[in-house]
């Protein structure tokens, strides 16, 4: 069984250089996921010179281990945001999720990335009596609205009740992260971290690890969790989901796409002669045993009679009121996170919403993701989550051997099914060999 993603596998990136020089440019991005590379793209064409860089290799974080979804049909993130939000900003998301859909689809079009784009019927199900209604509201919701939806039928999992879209599709996203990048005549530097960024009179000034300097003038995080804590208190805006997810061999005659409509999620979908499964989620401070986790998923895929190839994991940003944060933080800082489990949409509409931003152009979806928006129903949450960093820190030092993370000093934890170690508290995860993979760390640690 192989310990990668099955995105990990199926094709060699192209490889960049460590940036080892001090260099001047008029936009930095800092993170070379779906976020960073799109919206390097979109501002490929416009008068500003852009430098990317990545802490490791480009697409290998979080856009590498997602279940490579392009849906609106979004569990019960639908019924949370109408809740929290009501009916114009529910549609208003959902249209965002619709409109990064259709130019996800007319960039593969247009550049001929081979990603294995295929449209496919999204289904969201529950076993649950209580879920039904809840379930049914958002397919009234949806009808009312002119979205095309309907109830459905699935042997693959066991339901008491499912509703259907039929306009979403699935792919490959480290394919389509490398059809992009083929496409980009800015500079990429991989293997480059930026440790330290100071304000120097109408400029930036960016350290990396390697103690070389970047002068710019825009700062775009996309990062997947920003390394910083203070002044935007990312620790309180939101916490840690975990997923486990496997690869199994699998025939089907028709494609799929499933999730269920509440934790603990089933998110199915197939790729090629794979049936890739997804669950286990939860909040990294909740629970730190992955091996019991792992051992829990390769029993439910076991009950579906597959046996899995490949083994991952991921972790995604879940924000207090279920809202991405995409926008300007302050002078010049601009940030795109937080996508509550569906970074594959949110990250590529982030890209053109930067570079709007950027060009002072309009954008339909520039308030409606603004990170500095205040919410009251979501001021429980903040404490919540305030509490829960320190709950995962207190019982970070249960554990043995003490490693402290760099980001906020919590105990890492040894993962022996993936072999890294993760830090309970914000994610952020380092190789066997100490090397950081995964944000807000931004430095190797002593094994």
């Amino acid at each position: 069984m192989k310990k990668i993603s099955i995105w990990e596998d199926s094709i060699k990136l192209d490889s960049y250089n460590k940036l080892n020089h001090n260099i001047k440019t008029d936009i930095l991005i800092i993170g070379g996921g779906i976020t960073g590379i799109s919206t390097m793209y979109y501002l490929e064409e416009t008068k500003y010179k852009v430098t990317l860089v990545e802490q490791n290799k480009i697409g290998m974080a979080t856009t590498s281990k997602s279940t490579g979804k392009l849906t609106y049909m979004q569990n019960d993130l639908l019924y949370k945001i109408k809740k929290i939000h009501g009916d114009k900003v529910l549609l208003d998301y959902i249209n965002s999720q619709k409109d990064a859909i259709k130019m996800t689809k007319e960039i593969v079009k247009k550049l001929d990335i081979d990603c294995n784009l295929e449209k496919v019927s999204s289904e969201i199900f529950t076993n649950k009596d209580n879920e039904i209604p809840k379930l049914k509201e958002i397919e009234e919701f949806l009808i009312n609205n002119n979205i095309k939806v309907s109830s459905s039928k699935n042997n693959i999992v066991n339901s008491k009740y499912i509703i259907k879209a039929n306009d979403t599709y699935i792919y490959n996203p480290l394919k389509f992260i490398n059809g992009l990048t083929k496409n980009i005549k800015n500079n990429i530097y991989e293997n480059t971290s930026i440790i330290k960024i100071t304000k120097e009179h109408d400029y930036y000034k960016c350290i990396t690890n390697d103690n070389k300097e970047i002068k710019t003038k825009y700062i775009v995080l996309a990062s997947h969790y920003p390394y910083f804590n203070i002044p935007y208190m990312f620790p309180i805006k939101g916490y840690i989901e975990k997923s486990y997810l496997s690869a199994s061999p699998y025939k089907s005659k028709n494609n799929i796409s499933l999730i269920s409509y509440s934790n603990p999620f089933i998110s199915i979908r197939t790729y090629e002669n794979y049936l890739i499964y997804l669950s286990n989620s939860h909040s990294t401070n909740k629970s730190i045993n992955d091996n019991k986790n792992y051992q829990e998923l390769i029993k439910k895929i076991n009950n579906l009679k597959l046996n899995p190839e490949y083994l991952w994991s991921n972790s995604d940003i879940i924000t207090n009121d279920y809202l991405p944060y995409i926008g300007v933080l302050k002078d010049n800082i601009i940030i795109g996170t937080g996508y509550n489990t569906w970074g594959l949409t949110n990250g590529f509409l982030a890209g053109s919403i930067i570079k709007d931003i950027i060009l002072k152009k309009d954008n339909k979806y520039i308030n409606l993701f603004n990170p500095n928006r205040i919410n009251i129903n979501t001021i429980t949450k903040s404490i919540t989550n305030g509490y829960k960093n320190i709950d995962s820190f207190i019982k970070s030092y249960k554990e043995k051997p003490k490693i402290k993370c760099p980001h906020m000093g919590c105990n890492l934890i040894y993962n022996d099914i993936e072999n890294t170690w993760d830090c309970p508290c914000h994610g952020s995860r380092f190789n066997e060999h100490g090397k950081s993979i995964s944000s807000p760390a931004n430095k190797d640690i002593d094994i």
